[in-house]
């Protein structure tokens, strides 16, 4: 009689210590890739016992669960014809799985406590490696250590294309954080920060992503807020910029565009390139391979030895995957596999409309500009942290669906 007690009593503190991890993730997800996989596997030991019924409920009734959970699944099926070895299928497989942490949270139904929580201790990591990026960028800290980047490009835990892109999406969550606010101290101070971290983006990291993603979720802002004073806004604010990156030759951005003009200028489809352009090389490659496979393409983690002999007798070298999320998908899963993560974006986009706040609305298709726009120069959903980072933020935000309404 009084297993049945004790195990109700075990699941619901198993409950919330799995609520806790997922705020932790949020500091960790920036600091430590070690800390991470250790909270996501004390997460998944907390998430496992008790509230089935519920934890069911839960999913049948949230309408985005369905498209991480379908991507996945196509993943899964992509295996059983892939060519690539048994170790690249599990391996990609292993990366996929990445996005089942979203079904896993909306599962746990965090409450708004727990969600402001967890996008605090995001902010709080945000907070320390912007102040951490400028004192290295002034010399008052030493490099070396956990420190990734130099003086002359101050990334601080991750490599700069990481720490651009994390920097550019706390930039406009300073911004809303700062709307919100009540108390004057507090708004000036988040708006503080906002400016620091989308200066830190253009002028002190040399990461070419995270400036690109600044670019669309300012425009987004202040389209979003604005309405057609914003896009006006958004063309003269973005004119500035241009002529700013003329006036200010000697910034790292000036040096970014450049490098990227002469990569393009240099780059000839089929022929030996050095090693910076190779990102142009493999998307010329990898449009072969889906031209060859345009329904179903290669298989889960059949990339490596697709390209491969797409190259081979030719001085072009080998590459794992092709930087940039689109192009990796369609090779592997096709057509379907593209329209399945277009889908997940598009409708996630949608879904937004139905959180509990303007904010939270905002904040969700910030993550979708960054995740979109990152994956056009990465392959985002094979990096561990940017993977890990949107399943986070999407299971957080996502757990908070409102009902359908006849709006909708």
């Amino acid at each position: 009689m009084a297993a049945g007690p004790l195990a109700a009593t075990l699941a619901g503190r198993a409950h919330r210590a799995a609520l806790w991890i997922v705020v932790a993730i949020g500091f960790s997800i920036l600091v430590s890739t070690a800390l991470d996989n250790l909270l996501v596997l004390a997460l998944l030991a907390c998430w496992i016992p008790g509230h089935y019924r519920e934890k069911w409920n839960t999913l049948c009734a949230n309408p985005f669960v369905p498209f991480p959970c379908g991507l996945f699944l196509l993943y899964l099926v992509g295996s059983t014809y892939s060519v690539g070895d048994a170790e690249d299928i599990l391996r990609a497989l292993d990366k996929a799985a990445v996005i089942l942490l979203i079904p896993i949270l909306v599962s746990l139904r965090p409450s708004r406590e727990f969600q402001d929580r967890a996008v605090c201790a995001f902010m709080v990591a945000m907070l320390l490696t912007l102040a951490l990026s400028f004192l290295i960028w002034l010399g008052l800290v030493p490099e070396g250590g956990v420190i990734k980047g130099i003086r002359e490009d101050p990334s601080v835990f991750k490599m700069h294309i990481t720490h651009g892109v994390f920097m550019a999406f706390a930039a406009l969550l300073f911004t809303l954080k700062a709307r919100e606010a009540k108390h004057r101290g507090m708004k000036l101070f988040l708006a503080l920060a906002a400016a620091l971290a989308a200066f830190n983006v253009l002028f002190l990291v040399h990461g070419r992503t995270g400036q690109m993603v600044l670019l669309a979720l300012a425009a987004y802002a202040l389209i979003s807020w604005f309405q057609w004073r914003g896009l006006l806004t958004a063309f003269a604010a973005g004119s500035a910029f241009a002529a700013m990156v003329y006036v200010l030759p000697s910034s790292a951005l000036h040096e970014r565009v450049r490098t990227t003009i002469t990569e393009i200028q240099d780059w000839r489809a089929g022929k030996p390139v050095e090693l910076r352009n190779m990102r142009l090389e493999s998307w010329s490659n990898s449009l072969e391979i889906v031209r060859n496979n345009p329904l179903l393409g290669v298989g889960t983690g059949g990339f490596a030895a697709a390209y491969a002999k797409q190259v081979e007798g030719t001085s072009m070298l080998p590459a794992g995957q092709p930087e940039n999320q689109y192009l990796l998908t369609a090779v592997q899963l096709g057509a379907l596999g593209l329209a399945a993560l277009i889908a997940l974006f598009a409708f996630q986009w949608h879904l937004a409309a139905r959180l509990a706040t303007r904010t939270d609305t905002d904040l969700a298709r910030g993550l979708v500009i960054t995740m979109a726009v990152g994956c056009l120069f990465n392959s985002f959903l094979l990096d561990h942290t940017e993977a890990l980072f949107y399943a986070w933020l999407s299971g957080l935000l996502y757990a908070g669906l409102r009902p359908a309404t006849g709006r909708d």
